[in-house]
C-alpha cells in the first residue's frame, strides 16, 4: 500500500527537469561588454577575438514578475574608436520549453552602420524587458 502511495504521490509532483528555461546566447568582438540581469552583474569582459557564450538564466531570474537584461558594448581602449577594432555585441534570449524552442528577443549592437565620422560613441547599450508566466 506505501509502494502504491508513493507512486501515486510522485506522479502528480511537477518535475523540476520540464520546466521552462531561459537561455542567453552572446556573441561578441572588438569590445568590452557587460551584461546585466535585474541588476546583478553576470558578465563582463573584453575580447579583441569572436567570444561565443551560452548562459543559463534560470538562477538569475526572479520567481515571477518584470525580468530586464541589460547590455553595453564598450570601447576596449579609449584611443580605439568602436569601429577600429569592428566592434559588435549580439545578444539572443530564447526560452526553452522541452522540445521547442522560442525566441523572446534579439540586440545586435551596434544598431547603426559605422561610418567615417570622428565621433564614435564611448558605449552603446540596449536592453530585453520580458515578462515571467
Amino acid at each position: 500500500m506505501l509502494l502504491i502511495a508513493g507512486f501515486f504521490i510522485l506522479s502528480f509532483v511537477k518535475n523540476p527537469g520540464l520546466e521552462d528555461k531561459y537561455e542567453l546566447s552572446l556573441v561578441a568582438k572588438g569590445c568590452h561588454f557587460q551584461v546585466m540581469v535585474n541588476e546583478k552583474m553576470i558578465l563582463d569582459s573584453k575580447s579583441y577575438q569572436m567570444v561565443t557564450k551560452n548562459i543559463n538564466l534560470n538562477e538569475e531570474l526572479t520567481d515571477s514578475g518584470q525580468q530586464k537584461i541589460d547590455v553595453k558594448m564598450l570601447r576596449i581602449s579609449r584611443e580605439m574608436p568602436l569601429r577600429t577594432t569592428q566592434a559588435f555585441v549580439n545578444l539572443k534570449l530564447e526560452k526553452k520549453s522541452g522540445d521547442s524552442v522560442t525566441l523572446v528577443k534579439e540586440i545586435k549592437l551596434p544598431t547603426f552602420p559605422y561610418d567615417e565620422d570622428e565621433k564614435q560613441p564611448q558605449s552603446i547599450g540596449g536592453s530585453i524587458e520580458f515578462t515571467l508566466d
